[in-house]
């Protein structure tokens, strides 16, 4: 993942701010390239969210 923050002139210099901000966002960005990849792979197998309402995710739900 790739995250990067930088200060505006008027704000105060805190490094380690600007370190978080920069970590947090490289972790968003390889959750979003997992989610991505887990997305492809459960529509691969048939089980990608297909539009149907609920959490969008597993299996296909089927009557008893």
């Amino acid at each position: 993942g790739y995250g990067t923050a930088h200060c505006s002139p008027q704000d105060v210099d805190v490094p380690r701010i600007g370190d978080e901000l920069a970590a947090a966002r490289a972790m968003r960005s390889v959750a979003r390239q997992l989610m991505r990849e887990a997305d492809s792979d459960l529509e691969a197998v048939g089980a990608g969210p297909g539009g149907a309402p609920g959490p969008g995710y597993g299996w296909p739900y089927t009557a008893p």
